[in-house]
């Protein structure tokens, strides 16, 4: 399992001791076991969809033609601009919220709540009023398309800058020294260089098969998005992968989706009905077959 997957685990039983007891902490620790495959891949992958299809909320069984919780979707990355602005950071405990639906002015405020609990990386250096305006994305765009070192772009002096102060924060996934910032920045030269050079490829494409990686690596690791009243595709997290993907100029990338505003869902049952749409990509498993 990899390194952030054990803190994010640890940090969730935490929280769900806080909230629960103890007897909360046991689906947890069943989530952990699953979390670390021992057995078929195709066996796992059936068993683990089937105990994630249970415990995630999935209130989309409800509706007429309700979409698979996990499906994805091939969608152009031009078609996601803005992160989503459900309370920062939208992606937590995110295994749980596939299939939701929510209503309210979520998806219209002009910048996401940020949770008072919430105790990592600075959130403006990952969110802006668009993305591509991101500390995150111009600091990608200097380094791959203008060749700008990464110790001058402004996410890494910023991130240089925090792990220095006297009480380290934890900035851009879990770094907090200037050897693992390094490392953070071949990685993400590495992930550019191997996308260029083979293209993009789901996770369950690339680890559909391994015995060591299962279903929830997959799931927590593919671009993800939520779905505003009017459709709108709001990034939940894959911040680096979509990044790369728009300054290679990617034709299409794969999405899964997390949260619909209760709107749009009304709007897939309208469709299901057989209302006229446009093409969507969150439409394609309800539209009828041609030719």
């Amino acid at each position: 399992m990899e390194t952030g997957s054990v803190v994010e685990t640890v940090r969730a039983a935490g929280r769900v001791y806080r909230r629960k007891g103890a007897s909360g902490l046991v689906p947890t620790a069943l989530e952990y076991a699953i979390s670390r495959p021992r057995i078929h891949p195709r066996l796992h992958w059936r068993i683990a969809e089937a105990y994630y299809r249970r415990r995630c909320r999935n209130d989309v069984a409800a509706t007429a033609a309700p979409p698979d919780p996990f499906k994805l979707e091939w969608v152009s990355p031009d078609l996601i601009e803005r992160h989503t602005r459900r309370e920062y950071p939208p992606y937590r405990d995110r295994l749980w919220l596939f299939g939701s639906i929510r209503d309210g002015d979520w998806d219209r405020r002009e910048q996401p709540p940020i949770d008072p609990d919430y105790d990592g990386p600075p959130a403006e250096l990952f969110v802006a009023d668009r993305f591509e305006r991101t500390v995150l994305y111009r600091s990608l765009e200097a380094h791959f398309a203008a060749g700008v070192p990464w110790d001058e772009t402004d996410l890494v002096r910023e991130a240089r800058r925090l792990v220095r102060e006297p009480a380290p924060e934890r900035v851009w996934h879990e770094c907090t020294t200037d050897a693992e910032i390094d490392r953070r920045c071949r990685r993400l030269d590495d992930l550019y260089e191997s996308i260029a050079t083979n293209g993009y490829r789901s996770e369950r494409e690339r680890f559909g098969t391994d015995p060591s990686i299962g279903f929830r690596h997959c799931l927590r690791h593919e671009i993800t998005v939520d779905v505003g009243r009017d459709g709108e595709l709001l990034l939940v997290s894959g911040k680096h992968r979509l990044a790369v993907a728009k300054l290679l100029g990617l034709e299409r990338v794969p999405v899964v989706f997390l949260v619909r505003h209760a709107d749009w869902a009304g709007r897939r049952e309208a469709v299901a009905a057989g209302a006229d749409h446009a093409p969507h990509p969150d439409l394609r498993d309800i539209e009828p077959e041609t030719g």
